[in-house]
Parts: C-alpha cells; sequence; structure tokens
C-alpha cells in the first residue's frame, strides 16, 4: 500500500493460495460474534493480510466499527493455506474499500494482534513452488 507514493508497510507481501473463514466480534458488546463468512487471501505478511469477502456486515456487525462508529470491531480468522495448517489470527480491520473483482465484494486489511511466524513459512513455499 502506498501512501504519496511511499510504501509504509514494514514486513514484505507475498500471495499465497490461501482461504480464511472469519468473523467478527463486537468492540462494543464482545459476546456478540458475527456468523462465520468466507473469504481469499489477497495479500499477507506475519503481521496482517488483505482479504476479498462477498460481505462487510455479517449480522449487522460492520468488520470495522459498530454502528455509531465509536468502537472498533474485532477479527477472529482461520487462514486454511492449500496443503497446509490452518492458521488462527486476530486483529482490526485498518482499511476496506470496494474491490475490483468479482463484482459486489469488498477488500479489507487487517492488522494482526501479534506477528504470526507461522505465515512466513507460507511465504518461503510460495517462493519455492512458482505457479
Amino acid at each position: 500500500m502506498t501512501l504519496f507514493g511511499r510504501d509504509r508497510r514494514k514486513k514484505e507481501r507475498y500471495r499465497p493460495v490461501a482461504t480464511v473463514v472469519f468473523t467478527v466480534r463486537s468492540g462494543k458488546d464482545p459476546k456478540r460474534v458475527s456468523s462465520p463468512v468466507t473469504g481469499e487471501v489477497q495479500d499477507i505478511s506475519p503481521t496482517g493480510m488483505s482479504v476479498v469477502t462477498p460481505r462487510i456486515a455479517p449480522d449487522g456487525l460492520h468488520i470495522m466499527y459498530d454502528t455509531l462508529m465509536v468502537s472498533r470491531n474485532r477479527i477472529d480468522a482461520t487462514i486454511l493455506p492449500e496443503g497446509k495448517p490452518p492458521v488462527r489470527v486476530h486483529g482490526n480491520v485498518v482499511w476496506f474499500r470496494a474491490a475490483e473483482s468479482p463484482a459486489g465484494f469488498y477488500i479489507f486489511g487487517m492488522q494482526f494482534d501479534e506477528e504470526e511466524p507461522a505465515l512466513e513459512e507460507l511465504r518461503l513455499s510460495s517462493r519455492r513452488d512458482p505457479k
């Protein structure tokens, strides 16, 4: 991602083949959790990922904020890389917008609460297996 022509990312991004299943947890009422939504990882690093999804407000819980934009909602996600064990991550959405394709979908950027070292192996294996 660039801001005024400068890349602000601190970690290298890569594009693994992975599905992600996520839920939105209310920042105002943590017991309130959306039903699971399936999306596709667009790119990922040990500190965050971008996800293409058909829904940004499952069960009325927006991926980023509550309805008054006062409390930040949380994302709990399971990354399902092809041929690898699932990886659980938690964090906040830092941006979202309409996706270029498919029509009607959205893309969001998520920052993980903690760096996830297991994702480094996905990056290395994607370099060894060019497709």
